[in-house]
């Protein structure tokens, strides 16, 4: 985004497929001629050649182009100034997938495909190998080292478990009691300002019980007794979007069972 005030004011955007979309935003109080352009020659030549031409003042302009060329550099361009503040926006909104190079399952689902930008990845990351990992101390967990795992927890004296931040990316974190609390807590947290949706059922025998997570609850408290933490309990979170974890999971408990949520 950009403000224009005055002549050669300008914003760039280079693109690098054939049929990528761009969107031209113009908008504000202001008396101008703004030019969209394309560059022309040599990469870095300077030169452009004039696709459009804004000339109506304090227009709101909301349009698209499609790229006809591969390593297009384009602009919006100041060339009369005669008052106001223009925003001007010049941004990539379609990334041209290709679809040749996808990998899919066996019923057409995509697992992995590419882009000009890089690796595209459908879903959650699942490891094939080194898929659990055992800790005895407290961690802070990472999705490099963590997501698609089997986090097991073999903490007696208790552990913390600190979440990665949720920003949506599909990961799956799953969290395994190991070896049952006997003193303090097996905590899982968040960071930041995360939150916890969703419900576990806790147990001490066949009728058992089901908690919900409330609107801000964003830890887990096992105590290795009524809130769960005996061995067999597990936790799976999902990062569904930015802040927010999908919550599941079964405690094992001993005695009345209580809210492990807070």
């Amino acid at each position: 985004m950009a403000s224009f005030t005055g002549v050669d004011d300008n914003t760039t955007q280079q693109m690098q497929d054939v049929g990528d979309e761009v969107t031209i935003a113009l908008s504000g109080t202001y008396n101008m001629t703004i030019l969209f352009q394309r560059e022309v020659g040599a990469p870095g030549s300077g030169a452009y050649e004039t696709l459009r031409t804004y000339t109506t003042a304090n227009a709101t302009v909301a349009e698209k182009h499609t790229t006809q060329r591969y390593g297009e550099k384009l602009r919006l361009y100041v060339a009369v100034d005669t008052s106001g503040t223009c925003v001007a926006v010049l941004s990539d909104v379609f990334s041209k997938g290709h679809g040749e190079l996808a990998i899919r399952d066996a019923v057409g689902n995509d697992l992995l495909g590419f882009d000009q930008a890089g690796l595209l990845r459908y879903g959650g990351e699942r490891h094939v190998s080194g898929g659990v990992v055992t800790v005895t101390a407290s961690v802070t967990l990472t999705a490099a080292a963590h997501a698609g795992r089997i986090l097991v927890g073999n903490a007696a004296a208790g552990m913390t478990v600190t979440m990665p931040l949720a920003t949506g990316t599909g990961d799956v974190y799953t969290i395994f009691v190991g070896t049952t609390i006997s003193s303090n807590s097996f905590i899982i947290t968040k960071a930041r300002s995360d939150v916890f949706n969703g419900a576990v059922a806790l147990s001490t025998d066949i009728a058992g019980v089901t908690i919900l997570a409330n609107a801000a609850d964003d830890t887990i408290t096992m105590s290795g007794s009524t809130t769960g933490g005996v061995v067999g309990s597990w936790v799976r979170l999902t990062d569904v979007a930015s802040a927010v974890w999908m919550l599941e999971g079964a405690l094992c408990s001993t005695g009345n069972e209580a809210d492990p949520m807070s």
